[in-house]
């Protein structure tokens, strides 16, 4: 470990975010600013959401000038033709949950069955997405449909088609747990809430959509990919896993990536076959999604269905919480395990929970496939569990803020255990400060009191408060990578295996390496991902970054001083254990010093250590378990009576966080995911027809929150560190995980209605209004 000059330190530092005038003033370099030269890739699509390949009459396609190829699964010959699943809990999480996961086998190109409208039949290589999109209209697919299963419940019911040949039935996953006497609690329970829950189908749409570009190297056969792409290493397993190729022949490149929000933690087909085709015909291809395609065929998430009771005493003391819950989890997921467990995990919720029973499924459906979007299961579950909180205040006659406030842990219940493990392996632990704190902060910045203040402002609307809370599992592990070299000039070059997809990692990394280092943060350069240099990785998902990466970055920064202590030695013949490190200076016992700079320039020729290797250093930082937070929405929204819209006025979030690298980088990811928070509340939701055909192929179908929708959003940080080097918990799913139920308990309060699902429709509320039954 590096000695510290006692100077300022860059953690903690609201720096600005180095990368924004690069991306702002347009020199961002995206996938799509890489692909002059390569030809272009446009897929064939299957228009039928269920049903056997016949025939696919290509003929017509290849006879169009411009068109290279066109290929069906039956050329690429890949050596396996699915993509395996990207997480498996460890076996004592399964032995303990009952946790069980059905084999994915979803072709990477339809050979003979297709699942879901989207889902790639052939491909079409051209001089240009012009000509490929023409071509591809003249390609003729003939199918045999069969009965499409849109609904959970329809895929599980007996004599349901199944969608998957090899399989006996449509469940994808199942888990099941208890703890306590729930049932003997609830026979004693003053109150027992019971009802249906449901999660509308919604996801990502960054404003960046996918794209991937392959170039062959004509003498050594190797490909270089490039992805826009969370998770570089992954999409590089999955491309040899497929293809039968050894690791050292596929480098995989992340550019600059428009969005992410685990939509781009995924390996999907178009990363698979972009590169096995410019193998195979040794041209260099692009394919660039479109944003029909993006709604159409993208990865998905959410869409969930919970039957829960929640039982309370006459104090409002949680007694005992039982959910049985339905994932559709469309055609596949390679997350499946993650959002399932997430989601039952994360139902136990902040508060003290004597008892409780889990029961869980995912379900194959002919919707398209669902990756890990932003918060995977927590935000479907603290939806459940804080509504259902909700409906059992009302029924005592308490305010919601004040049953939470019975219920919430405090700092003399830290550390809280729970009686199962997390998917690690490892017991739960909570090790917050006091979640009580939180829920009391943000109500002293929106108050119940502001209501009335807003009625006056808004005579025209009626008005509402709500309030919301979560819990986190935050810095999954298992690793993460980082490596660090000494450039010529004498700057620290960073590169980690969490692939930056527009988080700021640029500049919070920077402040971790120079923090550690003890230099300015203008000696220190962020390098973009790319499996060669840094050849294991895991990936940026899960509120991991910081927690992994953070630490990465900590651990090999110490390796670095030791390595140029040495070089120190090795050049000037003295004892490594002697020499001292500070402020970027390396000082001998005989008073000689070197800088960093120094130490490049004995490599060059001529100098002591001509022709040595640059100086760096690489390394992983292991996690023995994930970090928690917990956080609490406060919300005002108006109702318009006559239209039944909802407008989201006041926000406000306190949030149980670590350490925060950078304050300003911190308030960005809690608005960012407030936003999103607020869209799948009230107006995202991917929708389809009983067919399974998609019918939010387009903006004019799939609504998403713009800036006035948005409103000023109060944060106000609550640091408790944690047990790693940094002392950092994880923050990029906060603003998101809460703001479901906190909107749905504000329009409750507006109208006195019951919301029990997502996105809160306007018909909805304006029979709430009306005053009609069953509104909700």
């Amino acid at each position: 470990m590096a000695e510290r000059s006692g100077s300022g330190r860059p953690v903690g530092s609201p720096v600005l975010r180095r990368e924004d005038d690069r991306l702002l003033d347009g020199r961002g370099a995206f996938l799509a600013d890489r692909a002059h030269g390569a030809l272009h890739v446009v897929f064939v699509r299957s228009e039928v959401a269920h049903g056997d390949v016949l025939t696919v009459e290509t003929e017509a396609a290849q006879r169009v000038p411009g068109v290279v190829a066109v290929l069906t699964a039956s050329d690429l010959a890949l050596a396996a033709g699915h993509i395996a699943p990207l997480h498996s809990p460890d076996p004592v999480f399964s032995a303990a949950t009952a946790f069980t996961m059905a084999d994915q086998f979803l072709d990477v190109m339809a050979r003979e069955r297709v699942h879901y409208v989207g889902q790639i039949v052939a491909a079409i290589v051209a001089v240009d997405r012009y000509v490929g999109e023409d071509a591809a209209e003249l390609v003729e697919v003939g199918y045999e449909r069969r009965p499409a299963v849109v609904e959970p419940e329809a895929a599980l019911a007996p004599g349901a088609a199944v969608l998957h040949p090899h399989l006996d039935g449509n469940e994808a996953a199942s888990i099941e747990f208890s703890f306590g006497e729930p049932e003997k609690l609830r026979a004693g329970a003053a109150v027992t809430v019971t009802d249906t829950y449901r999660i509308g189908r919604h996801g990502a749409v960054p404003l960046e959509c996918r794209g991937v570009l392959a170039r062959v190297d004509a003498l050594g056969g190797s490909l270089d990919v490039w992805t826009s792409t969370q998770i570089p290493h992954m999409v590089r397993r999955g491309i040899c896993e497929a293809t039968g190729w050894p690791a050292g022949d596929v480098r995989v490149h992340v550019p600059d990536v428009g969005g992410g929000f685990g939509t781009k933690a995924n390996v999907y087909p178009e990363e698979i076959l972009i590169p096995a085709m410019a193998k195979l015909l040794g041209r260099d291809l692009v394919w660039i999604e479109d944003r029909q395609e993006h709604l159409t065929a993208a990865a998905q998430g959410r869409d969930q269905v919970h039957r829960c009771s929640l039982s309370v005493d006459a104090e409002g003391r949680i007694l005992a919480l039982e959910d049985d819950f339905l994932v559709n989890t469309g055609a596949g997921s390679l997350w499946v395990a993650g959002i399932v467990a997430n989601t039952a995990i994360h139902l136990l919720g902040p508060y003290r929970l004597p008892a409780a029973h889990i029961h869980g499924r995912a379900v194959f459906t002919n919707k398209s496939t669902v990756a890990q979007y932003r918060g995977a299961g927590r935000p479907e579950a603290s939806f459940v569990l804080e509504r259902s909180l909700d409906a059992a205040a009302r029924e005592l006659g308490f305010t919601p803020v004040e049953i939470r406030r019975r219920n919430l842990l405090t700092a003399e219940d830290m550390p809280y255990g729970r009686p199962i493990p997390y998917r690690d392996g490892v017991p739960i632990r909570y090790d917050g400060g006091d979640y009580r704190r939180c829920l009391d902060e943000a109500v002293d910045m929106l108050p119940e009191s502001a209501v009335d203040e807003v009625r006056r402002e808004h005579p025209e609307l009626l008005i509402g408060h709500g309030v919301g809370c979560y819990i986190e599992a935050t810095g999954r592990g298992p690793y993460e990578a980082a490596r660090l070299e000494v450039a010529q000039d004498g700057r620290i070059e960073v590169m980690t295996g969490a692939a930056s997809a527009g988080q700021g990692h640029e500049t919070a990394f920077a402040q971790v390496a120079a923090d550690r280092l003890d230099i300015e943060m203008d000696a220190v350069s962020v390098l973009r991902t790319d499996t060669a240099t840094l050849p294991h990785g895991v990936g940026s998902f899960a509120s991991r970054s910081a927690v992994l990466a953070g630490n990465a970055i900590v651990t090999v920064a110490d390796e670095l001083v030791e390595a140029g202590r040495r070089r120190f030695a090795d050049a000037y013949g003295c004892d490594a254990a002697g020499i001292f490190y500070c402020a970027g200076v390396f000082t001998a016992p005989d008073g000689r010093t070197a800088t960093w700079a120094d130490l490049a320039k004995l490599t060059a020729p001529g100098q002591p250590l001509e022709g040595s290797p640059a100086l760096q250093a690489a390394g992983t930082y292991r996690c023995e378990t994930v970090t928690w937070t917990m956080g609490v929405h406060a919300v005002i929204v108006g109702v318009h009576p006559g239209s039944g819209v909802v407008r989201v006025l006041r926000y406000a979030v306190a949030h149980e966080g670590g350490v925060e690298i950078n304050p300003l980088i911190v308030d960005g990811q809690v608005l960012g995911g407030v936003a999103q928070g607020i869209g799948g509340a009230l107006y995202e939701e991917f929708c389809y027809s009983d067919e399974g055909e998609p019918t939010s192929t387009t903006f004019a179908a799939y609504g998403l929150p713009g800036t006035c929708e948005v409103p000023e959003v109060r944060v106000r940080h609550l640091g408790v560190a944690t047990a790693n080097p940094l002392g950092v918990r994880g923050a990029g799913e906060s603003g998101t995980i809460a703001a479901g139920p906190a909107i749905a308990a504000a329009v409750d309060d507006a109208v006195g209605t019951r919301i029990v699902a997502t996105p809160i429709a306007p018909r909805v509320v304006r029979a709430a209004v009306a005053g009609e039954e069953g509104a909700a």
